[in-house]
Parts: structure tokens; C-alpha cells; sequence
């Protein structure tokens, strides 16, 4: 039975963070940012993008959770809402939460936006983050775009913040803006991990031999082992969410069971509760020879006002790939 101690142990799995390229790079490009905000004059501002379950949210939140309370300019990490104004409201609110209450009701958008710049600067903020930002443009005509991009100009401008936009592929729309093209300095992209390129090999095994040491167990899973890395990337397809969901499940069995580590047979009953395999369908219970994987072929992307969705792979065999080496 799940006890109050092994849903610790799994909460504390599920907020860990694994510093692995590129989030060590952009975590470094976050801090600089923030820090830079202390000094007068131009503020550069900051481009992430990801398709799903790269990492994105998983990333902001680390970063937000080190900032807390260290007597820095302030971080704001703040979401996309259907229309600009309820974004700006949103805004308003993460600014300080106290002025959640006195919000009139009647306030134009001109009125949202100083009012938002006048507590940005009362609160000390050095950056805000702007998570899922590709809905600012998306789908909107090229009227509507230059309006957002202006006021979030202006924004950025007199309140003399840094803004940091994360998103899906296409939050690169925003750049399309002459002057945010200017502004936004730094660029950064969130692959999925693959395993056709050595490189990207290596960044994979990297990622499990860190995530082996945080999670919660006695003894250390070698989880950069054929025997766990291989099934382990057939299920996932290189989605950093969906290798964290699937470690984290197997730590709810190893858990349940009393296990001092976690082991395949544990990721193998994962596998059952998660997506209801039968054996032959299981990664976990097939050699290396019979294990055939997907990889990210392109990500998804907004072509014609139309949203695209990603495209994998056609299945190749652990074996081949390794060939191929």
C-alpha cells in the first residue's frame, strides 16, 4: 500500500530537475538575465521553444522555485489567457496577488497596462516569464499581432524588464515583429533526445545517469544500462515528460513492494498500468534485438494559420541503429 513517506519520495521524484544540455545552458541564460536587469538601459529579452513535453514547464518551474526569496530583482513566470487584456489581468495578479481584489471591474487595457507597469517596477522585477506564449499570436491576423507586440513593447520598455517568451515551436511567430526581432537576443530550442546521432546518445545517457541518482531509492538504478535506456526510449519517443511519467510510475511499484532499487520488472509493471500492454507489446520484456523505437522527424509547427502536428519516424530496430554507429 501507497503510505504518506513513498508519496514524499514520489512528489520529490516528480519536482526533481536534471541540469543536462541545454537546460544547464539556459538556466545560465536565465540567471544572466535576471541579473543584468540591475543595471540601466536596454533590456535584451529571451526566446525558448519546445514542442510537448520537452521540458519547457519543468525548466521555468526549477528556475522560479531558485529565485524565490533570495533577495534578487523578482522573477515573474505568468501564462497565455485567451485575449490580451485577460493576459495583462493575469499579469497583474502574479505581479502581486493582493491586487487580485482591486482589479476594477471597468478598466481599459491602456489603464491594465500602467497599472501593471507601476507595480513591476514597485515590486522590483527583473524578468517575466511568459509560458505557452505561442497563443499571442496564434492564430490572430497581422493586425492583431502588431498590437500585442507593441503593448508588450511598452511593457518591457518602461517598467525596464526583461521578458522571456516559452513556447511551442511557432512562439517564434512574436519575432516576426521587427522590433522584438531586435530585442529578443538570445534563442534558445528544446530538442527531444534521439538516438540516431552519437551526440544526442550521449545527452541521453547523460540525462538518465542524473535522473539514476535523484530518484528516491536505496540503491542506484543504472538506468544508462541497455537493459533500462532502450525500452525506456521506445516508450517515451525522446519526450522528456513522458521518461519522467514513465521512472516515476516504476517508483510507485518499487515503492509498493518494498524494493530497495528500481529494476526493468519494476518499469515493466509500469508499462502495464500506464498504457495496458500485454507481454509481446511490452519494451520491458523484449530483448534488445526485438526493440524497435521512433524518433522525432519534425516537430510541430503553424503553416498557413493551420497547426501541424509533429512527425515521427518510421519504427527502426535498436540494432540497426546501433549498426549505423
Amino acid at each position: 500500500m501507497m503510505n504518506s513517506i513513498h508519496q514524499q519520495l514520489i512528489s520529490q521524484f516528480n519536482e526533481c530537475f536534471a541540469p543536462f544540455s541545454p537546460f544547464d545552458q539556459l538556466l545560465d541564460d536565465l540567471t544572466r538575465l535576471r541579473e543584468q536587469s540591475q543595471f540601466s538601459g536596454f533590456k535584451t529579452s529571451m526566446l525558448i521553444t519546445g514542442d510537448t513535453g520537452s521540458g519547457k514547464s519543468a525548466l521555468i518551474h526549477h528556475f522560479e522555485h531558485q529565485c524565490k526569496n533570495d533577495g534578487k530583482p523578482c522573477v515573474i513566470v505568468t501564462r497565455v489567457r485567451p485575449t490580451l487584456e485577460e493576459t495583462l489581468q493575469q499579469m497583474l495578479i502574479d505581479v502581486d496577488d493582493f491586487r487580485r481584489r482591486k482589479i476594477p471591474k471597468r478598466i481599459s487595457e491602456l489603464g491594465l497596462i500602467e497599472r501593471l507597469m507601476d507595480c513591476l517596477k514597485a515590486k522590483g522585477v527583473g524578468l517575466i516569464i511568459i509560458n505557452e506564449s505561442q497563443e499571442l499570436t496564434e492564430l490572430k491576423s497581422e493586425h492583431q499581432r502588431r498590437e500585442i507586440a507593441n503593448k508588450l513593447k511598452m511593457i518591457s520598455e518602461e517598467a525596464s524588464v526583461s521578458i522571456v517568451f516559452v513556447g511551442m515551436p511557432w512562439a517564434d511567430e512574436i519575432l516576426s515583429d521587427p522590433q522584438w526581432d531586435s530585442r529578443v537576443r538570445i534563442r534558445r530550442t528544446i530538442p527531444y533526445f534521439k538516438l540516431s546521432s552519437l551526440d544526442e546518445m550521449r545527452r541521453y545517457a547523460k540525462c538518465l545517469k542524473l535522473l539514476s541518482k535523484v530518484i528516491p531509492v536505496e540503491e542506484r538504478p543504472q538506468l544508462e544500462q541497455a537493459e533500462y535506456c532502450f525500452p525506456l526510449f521506445a516508450l517515451c519517443k525522446g519526450e522528456m515528460r513522458g521518461l519522467k511519467y514513465l521512472l516515476s510510475e516504476a517508483l510507485c511499484v518499487a515503492l509498493e513492494e518494498g524494493a530497495s532499487t528500481i529494476t526493468p520488472i519494476h518499469c515493466a509493471k509500469a508499462c502495464e498500468v500506464i498504457y495496458g500492454f500485454i507481454d509481446e507489446d511490452n519494451p520491458f520484456k523484449k530483448t534488445i534485438e526485438e526493440i524497435s523505437v521512433v524518433e522525432i522527424e519534425k516537430y510541430a509547427c503553424s503553416e498557413d494559420d493551420k497547426l501541424i502536428d509533429r512527425k515521427f519516424s518510421k519504427a527502426i530496430s535498436i540494432m540497426d541503429l546501433l549498426v549505423k554507429k
